[in-house]
């Protein structure tokens, strides 16, 4: 089915701080940095023009943390529809590494120039949200691209209404070489700062957003380093692996976060009976939460209230807004959130919570499920404009629910 689904996107770069890996990594030779959720490093760039004829070469794609060599992606049979204002093509990806290379391979459509050109007729999107065209079905009759070898070619469509020309960034997702292993873990709220994670108490559950890191060794004597971030679930995994002994650690920032697991973690794969570099899956790492920094553009907060009372809890404070040596319109927004330091207790509740500036009630909140079975969904509420005065401003909240009901506020303004 011909989907027009117009993709606006931009490469994403993920970076991770000089300064915290120089702490954590002991080595006196750092190894390279490849983030493994941009395919280790697998980009690549080509241009499109309708009125190309034959084979022509779209673009090549290397990185020796994979193996050496190249992949070469080649563009054929370019054709465009005037009556649906479709450019299409063929592509067949040609594997000049020394790798055998296992499915899943994936071509990822990572941005498109003109912005206006939309892929179309994609087999699905990526974990970053990317859409792709699925190889995994084109490797050959044993299902492996082997060294060598050439795929089968997938039709690529982009909407571009008129016959122009346009460019496209991508990077091509593969999986794990045949025999190798996987490391994986998760990195969770330590709320007993144990170190180990107790999995039958919600209050430890996995964070996200957090970076890991593995030194691999390559077969040329040289390393690199892998980095993942944690998903929505706390979880992380580093898979093509040989066996050996792999140092993996959880750079989290040092001004947020206190690990109480073993950093770095030491994890030894081995071979088993089948010859296959065996999984280790339980590579986790604790953290405990400390005091965050207060954001620079707050005016308030944040703040808890809410100090565990099955009563509720109110606050009225002021909070002061300095005037701006400029002419500047600010936005002004009230962020209410479960707080991370809450996470260590028992779940909270919150049954109702309000807030008023300068009289004026801003947000209202009464939970409308059953007892105990609903928590708060953090929220940002942008302030109408007026309200929040230059000087003195009053603030009233209030939290309300179980025992453990407690909510993290904060006032805050933006150009």
């Amino acid at each position: 089915m011909l989907t027009d689904r117009r993709f606006s996107v931009s490469p994403i770069v993920f970076t991770l701080i000089a300064l915290t890996l120089a702490l954590i990594f002991s080595c006196s030779e750092q190894p390279t940095a490849i983030d493994q959720e941009s395919a280790s490093g697998l980009n690549g760039s080509g241009a499109i023009d309708p009125g190309a004829s034959g084979n022509f070469l779209l673009g090549a794609v290397s990185d020796s943390s994979i193996a050496p060599g190249t992949l070469e992606i080649w563009a054929m049979n370019v054709a465009f529809d005037e009556s649906t204002g479709i450019a299409s093509f063929d592509v067949q990806i040609l594997n000049r590494t020394r790798r055998t290379i296992a499915p899943p391979v994936h071509f990822v459509i990572a941005n498109i120039t003109p912005a206006d050109i939309a892929v179309v007729d994609f087999d699905g999107v990526s974990r970053d949200g990317f859409p792709f065209y699925d190889f995994s079905a084109k490797l050959g009759n044993d299902n492996l691209f082997e060294p060598g070898e050439r795929t089968e070619p997938v039709t690529m469509k982009f909407h571009t209404v008129t016959a122009r020309s346009f460019a496209i960034g991508f990077r091509i997702d593969i999986g794990p070489a045949p025999g190798t292993g996987t490391i994986a873990g998760v990195v969770f709220l330590d709320s007993n700062e144990n170190g180990e994670r107790d999995r039958s108490c919600r209050c430890e559950p996995g964070i996200p957003g957090i970076t890991v890191a593995l030194e691999k060794t390559l077969e040329s004597g040289d390393k690199v380093m892998l980095l993942v971030r944690t998903d929505s679930n706390g979880e992380y995994r580093f898979a093509g692996l040989r066996e050996g002994v792999h140092k993996v650690f959880a750079a989290a920032p040092e001004d947020t976060w206190k690990i109480t697991s073993p950093n770095p973690l030491l994890v030894t794969l081995i071979k088993g009976p089948d010859g296959k570099v065996q999984d280790f899956l339980e590579a986790d790492f604790g953290l405990f939460p400390l005091n965050p920094p207060i954001p620079p553009e707050s005016l308030f907060g944040p703040i808890i209230i809410g100090p565990f009372s099955r009563f509720g809890s109110e606050l009225d404070s002021t909070f002061v807004n300095p005037p701006s040596p400029l002419t500047v319109v600010f936005n002004y927004y009230i962020d209410i959130d479960v707080p991370v330091m809450a996470m260590v207790m028992p779940p909270g509740v919150v049954d109702s919570a309000e807030a008023w500036i300068n009289g004026e009630l801003v947000f209202e909140y009464v939970r409308t499920m059953p007892p105990d079975t609903a928590y708060f969904a953090p929220q940002t509420i942008k302030i109408r404009e007026g309200l929040v005065q230059e000087g003195e401003n009053t603030i009233r909240l209030l939290t309300a629910g179980n025992e453990h009901a407690a909510l993290m506020w904060r006032v805050y303004k933006k150009p």
